[in-house]
């Protein structure tokens, strides 16, 4: 039930305490999705962009199932910061996003560069891994 509310913390918090970069950005972004949505259903009268707006909108209300539940529950804010994913295919069917720990432990690292990171965390911190998302 947060999921709505969720969303819209995102772009506040992005708005008010990103940079100007950050903040044009996000301003741009939420200007072309509510143009974009004006003319869905507005004017396009297409059922099937119709559907992929509302599809979308409601794919946005599970970002903190996603994105914060299932990869801090059970974590503490000491060792185990977050939960990580030691599995190639599940891996790439992700995306790498559900690396967390490494997102937590080195935020500078691209997502595409996970995956070395992670087995040199298994050799530094094995005990790190024991925290699987799925």
């Amino acid at each position: 039930m947060f999921g709505p509310h969720f969303t819209a913390l995102l772009h506040v918090t992005a708005l008010s305490r990103g940079t100007k970069k950050l903040e044009a950005v996000v301003a741009g972004q939420l200007m072309m999705n509510a143009v974009w949505i004006w003319f869905v259903f507005g004017f396009s009268g297409s059922a099937v962009l119709r559907y992929h707006v509302m599809a979308m909108a409601a794919g946005h209300c599970f970002t903190a199932f996603f994105a914060v539940w299932t990869v801090h529950h059970h974590c503490d804010r000491t060792h185990y910061l977050a939960r990580t994913l030691r599995h190639r295919i599940k891996n790439a069917i992700t995306f790498d996003m559900f690396s967390h720990i490494e997102h937590h432990l080195f935020p500078a690292v691209p997502a595409c560069h996970l995956a070395g990171l992670s087995k040199r965390l298994d050799v530094a911190a094995p005990e790190l891994k024991q925290k699987i998302v799925f």
